[in-house]
C-alpha cells in the first residue's frame, strides 16, 4: 500500500501532502476511466483558499497524468 507523502500538484502549483486514494476514491475513479485502477494514484489534501480541500489527482510518476486536471468529487467522503 502507497504511504502519504510531498507531491507537486498541478492546481496548488507547489509541492503539497498528497494521499493514496480510498477503496472508494478508487472506485469512484475506476468508474470514471472504464478500467482497472492501480495503487500509485494520489490526491492532493492541501486545504484552498476557499476552505475546501484540493483533492485533485496525480499518479506517483506524473503530475499531468490526465489530459485535462481531474480532481476528486467533495461529497464522495
Amino acid at each position: 500500500m502507497p504511504t502519504p507523502r510531498r507531491l507537486t500538484c498541478q492546481t496548488c502549483r507547489s509541492e503539497e501532502p498528497h494521499e493514496p486514494l480510498t477503496p472508494k476514491e478508487r472506485d469512484w475513479l475506476q468508474g470514471q476511466l472504464g478500467n482497472r485502477v492501480p495503487d500509485n494514484y494520489y490526491k492532493c489534501v492541501n486545504n484552498r483558499p476557499d476552505g475546501k480541500v484540493c483533492l485533485n489527482l496525480r499518479t506517483h510518476s506524473a503530475e499531468k497524468h490526465f489530459r485535462l486536471t481531474k480532481r476528486l468529487p467533495d461529497d464522495l467522503e
